[in-house]
């Protein structure tokens, strides 16, 4: 009788569809070679023991959540910053101005505006236009935070000097103008599709509002 080959294909398979495999049979983890995550000269140098292999890994996943807090606390001082700076502003001009120059410098993203569909609104601070029809689409609910990539059919970034890749929508409560108003983040990297620093952005994004409405209702 010939026997058929096993091929790493089935292994992977029997593996996934019994991943009580190594639990049941522990003694065969002591004569299995797994990868090393370091680059080595040769492939020895890329092998490693399972007990090596289980802490290189946890030595990777620390690595990553210390870079994380590390990136969180940055931000998180950035936003208080920029918050204390925000309630400082006296006349809606004042705030604009700061909004779409200085705080895009500080958030390191190439921009940062009020969307609305009224004409009249957006020529005067100088904020992004788009059609009713467009803004509605985005627009479900007051004070919700999304953090995607670009749908360029919206055309919200249209007329930035640099192709935008990913953004942060926030929408505004009507009662502050009268009609529907986006507050957006827009960045050329992959910035927003982490989800990093959600909580940071919602939490500036309604002491925007906030501010916002003090100024238009004075």
């Amino acid at each position: 009788m010939i026997l058929k080959k096993i091929n790493d294909k089935q292994v992977e398979k029997f593996l996934s569809e019994n991943k009580d495999f190594f639990i049941r049979n522990p003694s065969i983890l002591k004569d299995i070679e797994f990868p090393s995550n370091s680059l080595g000269s040769n492939q020895k140098s890329k092998i490693i023991s399972f007990k090596d292999w289980i802490i290189e890994s946890l030595k990777t996943k620390q690595r990553n959540f210390i870079e994380t807090a590390k990136h969180n606390y940055i931000t998180q001082q950035k936003v208080h910053d920029a918050i204390v700076n925000l309630i400082r502003k006296k006349t809606p001009d004042d705030l604009f101005q700061y909004l779409n120059k200085d705080l895009t410098r500080v958030f390191e993203i190439e921009v940062i505006s009020l969307v609305s569909s009224e004409k009249k609104f957006t020529d005067r601070y100088k904020q992004i236009f788009i059609t009713k029809e467009k803004l509605d689409s985005i627009f479900e609910k007051e004070n919700q935070l999304i953090m995607d990539a670009v749908d360029s059919s919206l055309e919200i970034f249209k007329n930035s000097d640099k192709k935008i890749y990913s953004n942060a929508i926030f929408t505004l409560k009507k009662d502050i103008l009268k009609h529907n108003v986006l507050l957006v983040f827009g960045s050329t990297t992959k910035h927003f599709l982490s989800n990093k620093a959600f909580d940071l952005i919602n939490f500036f994004s309604l002491v925007f509002e906030e501010k916002l409405g003090n100024l238009m209702n004075d």
